[in-house]
Formats: structure tokens, sequence, C-alpha cells
């Protein structure tokens, strides 16, 4: 004879499950380099709704900085930082975002190797 799925202790899991809110159950999620809660455009929403996204925008402003730092010229890795996010701010999908950081990540491995 099969057991119910729903015991009493099955069912005292159940609802604390149901009562922890996701952010406390996924405390490490990964947070991207801004402040999502002022997020307004487009593309940043879609950033703070992705885990990938926000890893790659992590990344992505990290080398920045050590772009910068390292760079002879930084006013040059500031001109390609602000011609990059117009780029990709002109995305309209996760799949472009994903493609965009990619790219720029990769740039930023040339200033910084």
């Amino acid at each position: 004879m099969r057991r119910p799925w729903f015991t009493p202790l099955g069912l005292a899991f159940l609802g604390f499950a149901l009562a922890v809110p996701a952010s406390a159950a996924a405390p490490d999620a990964p947070k991207p380099s801004f402040d999502c809660a002022a997020a307004k455009s487009k593309v940043k929403l879609m950033i703070c709704a992705s885990d990938d996204l926000a890893r790659l925008d992590v990344a992505e402003e990290a080398l920045l900085r050590r772009a910068r730092a390292k760079a002879t010229t930084p006013d040059a890795v500031n001109e390609e930082q602000s011609l990059w996010l117009s780029r990709r701010d002109a995305c309209t999908t996760p799949g472009c975002l994903i493609r965009a950081y990619q790219d720029r990540i990769a740039d930023l491995h040339a200033w910084t190797n």
C-alpha cells in the first residue's frame, strides 16, 4: 500500500517552503553591478531578471575597472565603453544581451592582458 505524500511532516515542510520568500531562499543569487531597485530601462530590467545576465554584467564591470587601470589611454577605454553601452542598450532580447556581454568581455580582455 502506497503512503500519501501529504503526511503531516510533508505538509509542514510545504507550508514552510511556501512561506519563505524567494530572496531568502536564494541568498547568493547574483546581482548586477547596478541597483536593480533603481533600474528603469528595459535592458537593465532584463539583466536584473536573469542570473546569467547579472553574472555577465558583474564580470564586464570588473574587467572594465581593470582595463581602465592598466590602459595607457583610459579615455580610449571609456570611448569604447560608451559605444558598447549604446549597442547593449539597443538589445531587445536576453540572447542579444548575452552576445553583447560576451563580445565586450572579449574586447576588455585585450586591454587587460
